[in-house]
């Protein structure tokens, strides 16, 4: 295959289009999380697993039912703001950042994409990047979108992934923002205008893609054949610079999702313990958009260690897992079973098609142990995410979604109101915005073939 048709098969539209692997209630009482999670360390110690699974079953039950009671009492005071804004507009017409200097986000006018830029993040290129806020000051919760747009781990995929993204990039991701206007529809889980969306009256956060590492890179120097200079893959560094705002913003949160597509949905489930972390008590819940984290010989073991090694996750998302994720073969799916286990009162999805022709391609540069490219078949692709539901069957907090077809991503466009599990023979189905509703709200199920 020539690097001019893997560029026009991994090509990315900022518009919103397509997002690649590697490259989308009212809220509730928060269920109190161990103090020992502030200081990275296991809070189950001792527990024999069935207990934990019990005690995570109860934990589940007990948060719907305080959530469903403060649905109530939020309606009836809406004005408990979670944050703190004002009504100073910026400058719309040039985009003029909001000064990113202060821990707290203020002048944000509310409902209304804003960029705030932060000068001590990098993209792959060196240059900068930030974030979009969108604040709904009645709601006290709180949703982080990271961004998809493929991976950089050789000369193919790195041409066709982002290098960069920042203030003049945005308004190109969220069309109204550039005239300071309100959300448009077509933003999928984003959009606050479509009644059917579980979280449209949160805030937002949007986390763009520009590292190529899956938000959770810490090689500031990472060297890629073919590909001209240094490659800064910081994704990790970047989201604890973009916590350290996002965190004293959101003081009083009731509830965070941390969600993403493609590469973002992979960034949400690497990112997880790292965010979780940060917001100590405040359950933080993950919802994961065609990133499934695999294991040999579905994600091909040479694979898992070219981009464990390139883009140095053993020192983020590896020492997230704390000392759980020694196999090479079962790095991923060892991760997921470590946070959904250390973290029994807090919800985990995951959700793709049961052929995603994206996801498939870029398994495919593990074929013949990375000497070649062949695209994983439908078959394996289909037996890997069935293998992740045998393998994590035990974490009852732990949901998936399956599809079918081979559409790749849902929740950052209007594919997330029309996706549901209807079999090929068109039988009945779930709706997606159902399933992730229930994840909102404490609970979790497998759906789909």
């Amino acid at each position: 295959m020539t690097s001019r048709t893997l560029l026009l098969r991994f090509g990315l539209s900022f518009a919103g289009s397509i997002a690649l692997f590697a490259c989308g209630s009212s809220g509730g009482t928060p269920d109190a999380a161990p103090a020992v999670d502030a200081n990275h360390s296991k809070p189950d110690a001792g527990v024999d697993a069935s207990a934990k699974r019990d005690a995570a079953s109860e934990a589940s039950d007990a948060k719907k039912d305080t959530m469903s009671a403060a649905d109530a009492a939020d309606d009836a005071d809406a004005g408990d703001a979670g944050i703190d804004v004002t009504d100073a507009p910026f400058d719309a017409t040039g985009f003029a950042p909001i000064d990113g200097g202060s821990a707290v986000i203020t002048q944000v006018v509310p409902e209304t994409w804003t960029w705030v830029p932060f000068p001590e993040s990098k993209c792959r290129d060196g240059s900068t990047t930030g974030i979009g806020v969108n604040f709904n000051p009645a709601s006290q919760n709180l949703v982080i979108y990271m961004e998809g747009g493929g991976a950089c781990f050789n000369f193919e995929t790195c041409v066709g992934n982002p290098s960069s993204f920042g203030a003049a990039d945005f308004p190109m991701r969220f069309p109204s923002a550039s005239d300071g206007g309100t959300p448009e529809s077509g933003n999928g889980i984003l959009d606050r205008t479509n009644a059917a969306n579980p979280v449209a009256d949160w805030n937002f956060i949007y986390v763009p893609y520009c590292t190529g590492d899956i938000h959770a890179g810490n090689n500031p120097a990472g060297t890629v054949l073919d590909v001209t200079g240094p490659q800064m893959f910081v994704g990790y560094q970047n989201v604890n610079l973009f916590l350290e705002r996002i965190v004293p913003t959101f003081a009083t949160a009731k509830q965070v999702l941390l969600t993403g597509v493609s590469g973002g949905g992979f960034g949400a489930a690497a990112n997880y313990a790292h965010v979780q972390r940060a917001f100590g008590a405040v359950p933080v819940d993950m919802l994961d958009d065609s990133g499934p984290f695999m294991e040999d010989p579905y994600l091909p073991l040479c694979l898992q260690n070219e981009v464990r090694t390139l883009w140095g996750l053993d020192s983020t998302v590896g020492a997230d897992c704390e000392g759980q994720c020694n196999d090479p073969g079962t790095f991923f799916v060892d991760l997921a079973r470590h946070i959904s286990t250390k973290y029994p009162a807090r919800t985990f999805g995951l959700m793709d098609s049961v052929d995603d022709g994206t996801i498939s391609e870029f398994f495919g540069f593990g074929a013949a142990d990375c000497t070649s490219f062949v695209q994983e078949s439908a078959t394996t692709f289909g037996d890997g995410l069935n293998d992740i539901r045998t393998k994590l069957a035990a974490e009852h907090n732990l949901g998936t979604f399956y599809f079918p077809g081979t559409d790749h991503t849902s929740l950052g466009d209007d594919s997330f109101y029309q996706r549901d599990t209807t079999s090929l023979d068109g039988g009945a189905g779930v709706l997606l915005t159902s399933w992730v509703g229930s994840l909102v709200h404490g609970t979790t199920y497998n759906a789909g073939p």
